[in-house]
């Protein structure tokens, strides 16, 4: 099936989470996220335009540079 956009945003989105010495528990405890939820984004499975930006948001950052890369 090979790596698609979805996928890479959320191996991305684990970098910059570990890099930021936070959890997937940090994420969800102190940005809104379901547990579940982050979880399927890491894994590339669920993912809008909205929880992006969301995302970008919680580490500080513009969704532009969330993207970088990806």
């Amino acid at each position: 099936m090979g790596d698609t956009v979805k996928t890479r945003f959320g191996s991305r989105c684990k970098a910059v989470r570990v890099k930021c010495g936070l959890s997937q528990t940090d994420m969800v405890r102190h940005h809104g996220f379901t547990l579940s939820h982050y979880q399927r984004i890491e894994r590339g499975r669920d993912v809008r335009i909205e929880t992006m930006a969301r995302i970008a948001e919680a580490f500080g950052m513009t969704l532009a540079q969330l993207l970088d890369g990806v």
